[in-house]
C-alpha cells in the first residue's frame, strides 16, 4: 500500500493537509506521538508505518524563539529532518519538505520583484538559517524529495506554538480596539493553508511535477498593512488602521522587508485576494 506519513498533523498546515487527505492512506503524527528530535523512537514510527511518502511541516516556526533558542531550531529545523531523511534514503520513500521565505534576505526589494526557485537563499536570522540548513540536508541527502517553500500561512488551525496567527489577531484586535498600527514596509505573500494543501495532494495523486525546490504561494504581494486592511474590509468590521513603518516596532530580530514569492515552475496559487475573502467567509 502506497502509505502516507504526516508530520506534524496538529500544526497549521498539517490540519488542513489531514482534513483534505482523509480518504487516502494517510497516516496524521501529531507532536508529542511523533518528536523528530528523538532520533531512534521517529525511526521506529516510520519503519511502523511502511510509508511510500512522509510529509514533513514540522518545525519551530516562531523567529523569537529561535533566535533565543538556536540549538533546538537546528535540532528540528535541521537535524530532525536529517532523521527523517536517513529513513527516506534506507526505504526509498519520496520527501515532501516544508520550507519557508525566510530563506531570503530581502534584498531583492530593490528591484520590488518577488522571489523565483533561481534566487540563491541568503537567511539572516536563526529561524531562516536553521531552516535552509534542512533544506540542503534534503538536497544533499535524497533524490526523491520536493521541497515547498511558502509563506506567511494562515489557516483555521492557527499557528502551533504561535497561538494563531496574523488573521484571527487583526479580527480579535479590530473588535476590541477599534483603531490598529500596522506595518506598511514589509512586504510578503499571504498564503492561505487550504489552498497549499489542495496543490500539495494533487502534485502527490498525479505525481506530474520533477523533484526538486519549489515556490507555492497565494499570489500578489502586500504589505501587512495591505492585508490588515483586507481582512477588516472583508470581515465588514469598522476599524480605522494607520499605516506605519517597522521602526515602530523595534525588534532583535533580523527579518527580511521584501520576502514575496512566485514560481517559475507551475505551483502558484491563487490571487491572495481571492483566497483571503474565502477564508473570511469560511469563518461565519
Amino acid at each position: 500500500m502506497n502509505n502516507i506519513i504526516l508530520i506534524g498533523a496538529n500544526g497549521q498546515l498539517g490540519t488542513d493537509l489531514a482534513l483534505t487527505g482523509e480518504r487516502k492512506p494517510l497516516f496524521p503524527l501529531n507532536y508529542p506521538e511523533i518528536d523528530i528530535t528523538k532520533k531512534e523512537k521517529t525511526l521506529r514510527k516510520l519503519k511502523e508505518l511502511n510509508p511510500a511518502t512522509i510529509i514533513n511541516t514540522a518545525a519551530v516556526t516562531d523567529t523569537g524563539y529561535c533566535e533565543d533558542n538556536p540549538a533546538l531550531a537546528f535540532q528540528v529545523n535541521a537535524s530532525g529532518v536529517k532523521t527523517i531523511v536517513e529513513f527516506c534514503r534506507e526505504n526509498n520513500c519520496t520527501l515532501i519538505h516544508i520550507s519557508t521565505d525566510y530563506v531570503f534576505d530581502g534584498e531583492k526589494i530593490k528591484i520590488k520583484e518577488p522571489y523565483t526557485e533561481e534566487d540563491l537563499p541568503n537567511p539572516i536570522n536563526l529561524y531562516g538559517i536553521s531552516k535552509y540548513a534542512g533544506e540542503f540536508i534534503v538536497k544533499n541527502y535524497l533524490e526523491k524529495y520536493y521541497i515547498f517553500r511558502v509563506a506567511s500561512l494562515y489557516g483555521k488551525a492557527g499557528a502551533y506554538g504561535k497561538g494563531g496567527n496574523f488573521v484571527y489577531s487583526i479580527l480579535d484586535r479590530a473588535k476590541k480596539e477599534g483603531k490598529l498600527k500596522v506595518v506598511n514596509d514589509v512586504y510578503m505573500s499571504p498564503t492561505y493553508t487550504m489552498d497549499v494543501a489542495n496543490k500539495l495532494w494533487e502534485i502527490i495523486e498525479k505525481e506530474k511535477l520533477p523533484y526538486g525546490v519549489y515556490h507555492m504561494t497565494n499570489q500578489g504581494i502586500a504589505t501587512w498593512y495591505d492585508f490588515a486592511k483586507a481582512i477588516i474590509n472583508y470581515a465588514g468590521i469598522d476599524c480605522e488602521i494607520e499605516p506605519v513603518s517597522h521602526k515602530e516596532f523595534p525588534s532583535k530580530i533580523n527579518r527580511p522587508l521584501w520576502s514575496p514569492l512566485t514560481s517559475k515552475k507551475g505551483t502558484n496559487l491563487r490571487p491572495w485576494e481571492q483566497a483571503l475573502y474565502d477564508f473570511i467567509k469560511s469563518l461565519g
